[in-house]
């Protein structure tokens, strides 16, 4: 169906408008479902829906057909019409126009939540629509994002004699929805090459945004705090105990429904980062991060005394939950394309937030360190945290404006400084083989928009068994290895080099820690099948 040519009238770019989903999932405690609404940007939607990003797919209960159901005003395809679910779990199961409406609400606003954040448009891989298939003939446990299709599949459970659409679940959407923002923004973190630390990455990263995007409703925390506290009075203490059960019970209430796993709530073990599963290692890192969000939490309550009602203390737990939730996002941009690891992501983190917040009063960044300190994670120094203090008197090219738009003047940029050059390692004789350039916005402590320049570049290179020997020291008896590194490189608005992280290709000792043994190449992609294709299996 081709789309009706009404003009947008009086909207505007950038307006958003408001939608009702599903707070946490369709089965409450004998009661309506609990709802929010979620602001997203409105844009043209056809029968479907389909709108510029997204396209919802809705099979009806029998058969394969696909049922396309209409959210916007007749004959106005730029006016969303945000209805409320039916009170009634029969009804609502049944209401396939709701179950759209929720299914484009959540993926909307989760890739609202990153674009705005990072200050530019994410892309998908490969280009074009995601399809959401919100109402699948696969079961439960194949719900997942399928890499190299641009398709998420959501199954159904068995909960009370009914058969639950998953996709009905805010936090099972979000977290697929991010496996395909993630695998558009960072295609190497989980392609053929990516180890399990990765994987393991992209499964806490997902995990983080479902928990804390649905957590940062403040009518969710209201509910969880109360049943946390046990009945509360004005004026009584909300205590670390309940914030904490707050939180955790929270996060396994997710975890309950299988699209999660559930974070480590009690002593850590040592070998956790040797665990052979991605979802065991990246649940260490989600309890770490929830953690701090509990710390933060209780130290804000604090601060404003016993005195506060209920709705007073939800609102806050929402408020560090969302701004935990923007910090890790944008760590994101500050991180390497390629063989990123814990202590990456913790660096992105801190880095991007001393550009963002330089005075960190609330003490947020000292507590995120001290968490990832507590799982064996090293504390990253603020010192040359830029990582360009050994690169002054670098050699810039003539129109600065060309590194914000064109791949070879950021490769023309590296082979022109020979220092650049030799920390990245790169093999001379090898092209690189992605080189990305992405402008973003973002504003500054004192009110500015400040525009920067993200270059990312990849280099993969074939080694003959003997030369991975006398080149790296590696030792295999395949035929040949395929060894990679890269870097990324931010460039203020005028073009020079502010941040660098860089993943030395030809390093004798970093490439001898990724590679390991030929015995553990082989249990890492045994323990991995099934999840580096697919994000991720929803049962075990």
């Amino acid at each position: 169906m081709a789309f009706q040519k009404k003009s947008p009238g009086a909207i505007r770019a950038g307006q958003m408008v408001p939608v009702t989903v599903l707070a946490e999932g369709p089965i409450g405690n004998g009661a309506a479902p609990l709802t929010v609404q979620l602001r997203i940007p409105v844009e043209r939607l056809r029968r479907g829906p389909t709108g510029h990003r997204y396209a919802i797919h809705i099979r009806k209960w029998r058969g394969t057909n696909v049922a396309p159901v209409t959210l916007t005003q007749a004959g106005d395809p730029w006016h969303l019409i945000s209805e409320p679910p039916p009170a009634d779990l029969r009804e609502l199961l049944d209401d396939t126009r709701f179950l759209a409406q929720h299914v484009y609400g959540v993926a909307m606003n989760t890739l609202d939540l990153f674009e705005t954040t990072l200050g530019r448009r994410m892309p998908w891989n490969p280009a074009g629509r995601v399809v959401l298939k919100a109402r699948d003939r696969v079961t439960a446990t194949d719900t997942g994002y399928e890499r190299g299709t641009n398709t998420i599949r959501f199954g159904s459970i068995d909960r009370m004699g009914y058969k639950v659409p998953t996709a009905l679940f805010r936090d099972i959407v979000a977290h697929e929805v991010t496996h395909a923002i993630l695998d558009g923004f960072r295609p190497a973190w989980a392609d053929q090459l990516a180890t399990m630390e990765q994987l393991a990455m992209h499964e806490a990263l997902a995990d983080l945004v479902a928990i804390l995007s649905v957590f940062s409703s403040r009518e969710v925390v209201y509910r969880q705090l109360e049943a946390a506290a046990g009945g509360f009075e004005a004026g009584q203490e909300v205590d670390d105990a309940v914030t904490m059960r707050t939180i955790f019970d929270f996060a396994r209430d997710l975890y309950a429904r299988g699209p999660l796993r559930e974070p480590f709530v009690g002593g850590v073990p040592e070998n956790w980062q040797d665990f052979p599963e991605p979802h065991a290692r990246g649940a260490v890192v989600v309890g770490a991060v929830l953690r701090a969000v509990q710390k933060l939490w209780s130290e804000r309550n604090a601060r404003f005394g016993d005195h506060q009602s209920l709705q007073q203390k939800a609102e806050s737990g929402s408020i560090v939950g969302s701004r935990i939730l923007r910090m890790v996002i944008r760590g994101l941009s500050y991180m390497p394309p390629v063989d990123v690891t814990w202590r990456d992501l913790l660096r992105g983190i801190i880095a991007a937030d001393i550009d963002m917040v330089p005075e960190d009063t609330n003490g947020y960044r000292d507590t995120l360190q001290a968490e990832f300190s507590a799982i064996g994670i090293r504390r990253v120094s603020l010192s040359n945290i830029t990582g360009v203090d050994n690169y002054q008197g670098l050699r810039y090219p003539v129109r600065l404006s060309a590194l914000g738009s064109d791949p070879q003047e950021v490769q023309r940029f590296v082979w022109e400084n020979p220092r650049l050059l030799d920390a990245a390692r790169l093999e001379l004789r090898t092209p690189l083989s992605s080189t990305r350039v992405r402008t973003s916005e973002r504003v500054s402590p004192d009110g500015f928009i400040i525009s920067e320049i993200g270059a990312s570049f990849i280099q993969t290179v074939r080694l003959s068994r003997r030369e991975a020997h006398v080149r790296l020291g590696l030792k295999t008896e395949r035929e040949y290895v395929d060894i990679r590194g890269g870097g990324l490189l931010r460039f203020d608005a005028g073009g020079r080099l502010v941040y660098a992280a860089l993943k030395p290709v030809m390093d004798r000792e970093r490439q001898a820690a990724m590679f390991g043994s030929d015995g553990q190449h082989e249990a890492e992609q045994a323990a991995s099948t099934g999840v580096r294709n697919k994000f991720h299996s929803t049962g075990e």
